[in-house]
């Protein structure tokens, strides 16, 4: 059968084979129905009733041989030679005991020697033309009665009503009162009318009627059926209307044309409804289909590796299609879902890539997709006019960003692999703390190997005293180093990794920080026991200036320090409200701006500039020692 025809089109070279369980359904059903959907049904055959066949006329038995010929007669009936019907013409007739041709009468006058072995009914009735009232003969009369109607029955049982009718005609002529008669002859009456039905079957099974319309074969069948429940030839002609649907609907099925081939299934049931034909056809175009998933899978897996989720997806809705609701179409569609968002990364995935030059990047975090309201309402304490609109911003593809800020250790590594010189070295210093007047002051000679007081700076330390464009030289190195994007975050982006999962005022719950959340200004003396005036009361991180990178408890997103520590460099220009700003996280920038955006707390913020939606402008050349960056890496 199309057998598949499954070995066909399925059994690509190259492609995983059939399962055993596919394999053995594949064989039941291929076993069951020939190639052609179209399987041809059985000839009809034109039934008529036959009439009565006149005996042949009796060759008497000469007396002497009766004994011989009864005898004879005897073994025929034993071996199964009821009547001349029994006899296979141009069959050598057996030995036979004595005197066989004149046993026969065989030289009787005019009479010639026969071609074939005699049957128990010529016998018996050869000695009868001799001896009419020889009980012998009758009772082997009688018997030869008896075996016709077993051997009638035996037709009707096996649908021949027309060798069945013959013997019951024998059988008359015969033994007209038999009692086996009447039973005989209703279940005659019945056989002829199951006959009917099957040939009327046949007929409508030859133009195609098969289940429709009203008068159709299946039906036929099904009359003949309910008449005798048993008959082969109705069953047969079931079994064949059924399999024209089935290999129709395997057909489709390797075709991956999955609804006709449902369409095809639920025809069949309606001619056998639970069949074992029934269920192996299903149990294959299951196999067919999951084979077809199995193969569709194997090529989205390979478009997915080589980054293509659009080729991903057309094949997910053909699995779809072959296999509505499994597992593994469920688990592409979440592979999917996470190339669009996040490339070969998933959310929360922590990672480092390794540098052309020597080492690795920083360490880097997926964000997950999501959204938040930016900005600040008019009524929050502390809002800025420049924080408004606030505006829904919505992030549907992930990206990374660095766990911490830029270290001392990894803005030295870039300084060394290009002899960068920063802006604050162009210009020959930056703003320190000065512990002695209380507040930022320019130094001369400060560069980014210092700390906020410029004295030289641990490895682990925020890097500090670098302008936006020395943050934007290093973001452009380490792209050229990994082959990979990497930038400053805008200003959106900043603020939704600052927020992780809260939306007030603070990216913390109230307005009093949480013991150990960040490096704020607080309750800590300076060096000489200097204090902030304004600060968070009672707060204490333990820190007087910045703290080493990753000191504190990270947010909800897995980033350090974006509560305190340094501020830090954004991608965007600066923009006193956000007015026709993007909606959709990108930076805001235009075109020769000299102003950028500063977001987040540092060691010397004040609460209202601890807010989330906090922001200040800042020169791009410019430098200090309370701002620092981190970078994000597109995915």
């Amino acid at each position: 059968m199309l057998a598949f025809t499954i070995a066909m089109a399925i059994g690509c070279r190259g492609k995983p084979p059939l399962q055993p369980v596919a394999k053995r359904a594949v064989a039941v059903i291929a076993a069951k129905h020939p190639a052609s959907p179209e399987a041809a049904p059985a000839q009809p055959v034109a039934l008529r009733r036959p009439a009565a066949e006149p005996l042949p006329a009796p060759i008497a038995v000469p007396r002497k041989k009766i004994g011989a010929a009864l005898k004879q007669a005897q073994q025929a009936l034993d071996a199964g030679r009821l009547d001349e019907r029994s006899v296979p013409t141009g069959e050598e007739p057996p030995p036979e005991p004595d005197d066989a041709s004149a046993a026969s009468g065989a030289h009787g006058p005019g009479v010639a020697a026969p071609a074939r072995p005699l049957d128990a009914l010529a016998l018996y009735r050869g000695v009868l033309a001799t001896d009419p009232k020889n009980a012998s003969a009758l009772h082997g009369i009688d018997a030869i009665v008896a075996a016709l109607n077993a051997r009638a029955q035996a037709a009707l049982a096996r649908g021949d009503v027309i060798n069945a009718q013959r013997d019951a005609n024998r059988m008359t002529l015969l033994s007209a009162d038999d009692p086996a008669l009447p039973v005989l002859n209703a279940a005659l009456n019945t056989g002829w009318r199951v006959a009917g039905l099957i040939e009327r079957g046949q007929r409508l099974e030859s133009i195609g009627a098969l289940i429709a319309p009203r008068v159709n074969a299946a039906a036929a069948y099904r009359q003949a059926l309910a008449l005798a429940p048993r008959s082969g030839a109705a069953n047969a002609g079931l079994e064949r209307v059924e399999g024209v649907f089935i290999s129709k609907a395997l057909a489709e099925a390797n075709a991956a044309h999955y609804p006709q081939a449902d369409r095809y299934i639920a025809q069949a049931a309606s001619v056998r409804a639970d069949s074992a034909d029934l269920r192996d056809a299903r149990a294959s175009i299951l196999a067919i289909r999951q084979y077809h998933a199995v193969l569709l899978l194997a090529e989205a897996d390979a478009a997915l590796a080589a980054g293509d989720p659009d080729r991903a997806e057309q094949l997910l809705r053909q699995i779809q299609h072959a296999t509505p609701m499994s597992p593994a179409s469920r688990n592409l569609g979440e592979r999917i879902a996470n190339e669009r968002n996040y490339g070969p990364f998933k959310a929360s995935q922590v990672f480092s890539e390794a540098l052309a030059s020597s080492g690795s990047s920083p360490e880097m975090v997926v964000l997950p997709v999501g959204g938040f309201r930016m900005g600040s309402s008019d009524d929050e304490p502390g809002h800025d006019a420049d924080e408004s609109p606030q505006r829904l911003i919505s992030f549907k593809h992930g990206f990374a960003m660095s766990r911490t800020e830029i270290t001392v250790e990894q803005f030295a590594r870039f300084v060394k692999a290009t002899q960068y010189r920063t802006d604050a070295e162009r210009s020959g210093h930056s703003m320190v703390y000065d512990e002695v007047k209380g507040k930022l002051a320019a130094r001369d000679g400060v560069t980014w190997r210092d700390d906020h007081t410029g004295q030289p700076a641990a490895p682990q330390q925020p890097v500090l005293h670098v302008s936006w464009n020395d943050a934007q030289a290093y973001t452009i190195w380490l792209s050229k180093e990994t082959a990979h994007l990497y930038r400053l975050p805008s200003e959106a982006e900043f603020e939704y990794g600052l927020r992780s999962d809260s939306n007030g005022e603070y990216p913390w719950t109230g307005s009093t920080p949480p013991k150990g959340i960040g490096n704020l200004a607080g309750n800590d003396p300076s060096p000489s026991g200097r204090h902030w005036g304004d600060a968070f009361a009672g707060y204490s991180d333990g820190y007087w200036g910045p703290a080493p990178v990753a000191q504190f408890t990270p947010n909800m997103f897995g980033l350090f320090d974006m509560i305190g520590n340094v501020s830090e460099w954004t991608q965007d220009c600066w923009h006193d409200s956000y007015r026709r700003a993007p909606e959709n996280g990108v930076a805001w920038v235009n075109p020769g701006c000299t102003k950028r955006v500063v977001r987040g707390a540092s060691w010397a913020s004040s609460p209202a500039q601890a807010r989330s939606a906090y922001r200040a402008p800042a020169d791009a050349d410019s430098s200090n020692s309370r701002i620092g960056f981190r970078v994000v890496r597109e995915l």
